[in-house]
């Protein structure tokens, strides 16, 4: 029908390109918003809303052109930064072409240790108010383990929540029991810095818990305490340590950032950062949650009633275009470990801070651990150990002597990944 109206000229009004697109139907709104254009250049919002329907369309070009529009009529609008920035860097990364690199599987000179922790939510003053926050600037939250991070070359953790002070949320319903949304004082930084941590991905389904303004608030509060990070299309961390250049590039399955769901786009971001860096990490938060989600099933995941990627496919992917490891988080439960082509993947570190929040004493969202992983120098991996830890009842970490996590993530390899996984000894270490 639409098809059949653009043929004979329908044209429409900006009102109904804006209905068109609440209701997904991005072509219709395409003709109607071009139309509103056209009939006033100068109106901003007509602008604005063409370039959405571009987006949904993937038409990144065209996204461009209509917010850099925007951009000459009001440089002031909300957002503007962001989603031109992200529509220019997805119009970069689909005209990456050309065969991978070669994938060298034989170590080469040279050592570098990054410790990799999972999902890590420092306190929330969101509902609960200072209850929700952790005393002091959160100081204590790694005391236990901040030498696990400090030992390593690199520090990396999955910030999951916004950095912000008194930014509003309108992302749950007054009401609502099943929605999580999270805002950390801008102050607890210092206790990142504190702890060690050199990168923090903001690709996960709270980095947006308080629009832009609170991913902005973020990225300026880790910028302030020389913390790299990598979330939003474009924002790529790069840490120089002995030498290398390592690049950081994250995704998760939301809108605002590098799409788990799109495996193809993850390639081209690692083939784009490999032209510059020496070994590239990926980031992931996919794949469903929770207790019954232990185990990588080799398919497409949903959690929530969204798709979060064919996790194994993704990461296999990012290892053919030229990642030198994988992080994954996102479940929070500990997953198995596979080395694909010489390189490592971390299918899931499981909840490893939750203050008050998530992650309970006991269980399996109580189990977490830190990965040390040594590279070569061309990315193979050539060692490493998994240091248990356990979540107390406010969910912060400590270290396990038990070695819970070094049960579950053995187990869960054997079932996963019966040839290509990576087991666990008994003294942590990496084996296979």
């Amino acid at each position: 029908m639409w098809c059949m109206l653009a043929a004979i000229g329908w044209a429409g009004s900006y009102e109904d390109g804006v209905e068109a697109l609440k209701a997904q139907r991005a072509e219709p709104a395409r003709i109607a918003l071009e139309a509103a254009t056209k009939e006033d250049p100068t109106r901003v919002e007509a602008w604005w809303e063409l370039g959405w329907a571009h987006w949904q369309l993937e038409q990144w070009d065209g996204a461009v052109a209509a917010w850099t529009k925007v951009e000459a009529l009001a440089p002031d609008h909300p957002d503007l930064e962001q989603w031109l920035g992200s529509a220019r860097t997805r119009a970069l990364l689909a005209s990456v072409k050309g065969d991978p690199p070669p994938v060298e599987t034989e170590p080469g000179p040279g050592r570098l240790t990054i410790a990799a922790a999972g999902d890590t939510m420092m306190g929330s003053d969101l509902r609960k108010g200072a209850a929700g926050l952790a005393p002091g600037d959160g100081e204590d939250l790694f005391v236990d383990v901040a030498s696990l991070f400090q030992a390593a070359d690199i520090a990396f953790l999955n910030l999951e929540g916004p950095l912000a002070d008194g930014l509003p949320s309108t992302k749950c319903g007054p009401g609502s029991t099943s929605c999580y949304a999270f805002r950390t004082p801008t102050r607890y930084k210092a206790a990142l810095v504190g702890a060690g941590i050199d990168v923090a991905s903001l690709a996960n389904n709270h980095a947006m818990d308080l629009g832009v303004p609170g991913q902005d608030a973020t990225m300026a509060a880790l910028d302030s305490v020389g913390i790299a990070h990598a979330g939003r299309y474009g924002d790529v961390a790069v840490v120089e340590r002995g030498g290398k250049r390592v690049a950081f590039v994250a995704a998760h399955s939301g809108s605002c950032c590098l799409n788990v769901n799109r495996p193809e786009e993850i390639a081209a971001a690692v083939r784009k950062a490999d032209e510059t860096a020496d070994l590239v990490v990926v980031s992931f938060h996919g794949g469903a949650e929770g207790s019954r989600a232990r185990h990588v099933p080799g398919k497409v995941e949903v959690a929530w009633g969204e798709e979060r990627g064919d996790v194994q496919a993704l990461a296999h992917a990012a290892i053919d275009a030229g990642a030198d490891l994988v992080i994954g988080h996102g479940p929070h439960v500990l997953r198995a470990m596979e080395r694909y082509r010489g390189r490592l993947i971390l299918y899931s570190l499981g909840n490893f801070v939750g203050f008050r929040q998530f992650g309970t004493q006991g269980g399996h969202g109580g189990t977490s651990a830190i990965v040390h992983v040594e590279l070569a120098g061309n990315g193979v991996l050539v060692g490493g150990r998994v240091h248990a830890l356990a979540l107390d009842g406010e969910s912060r970490p400590h270290p396990d002597p038990k070695g819970a996590a070094h049960a579950q993530m053995n187990e869960l390899t054997a079932a996963d990944f019966p040839t290509t996984g990576v087991r666990i000894a008994p003294d942590g270490t990496l084996a296979w």
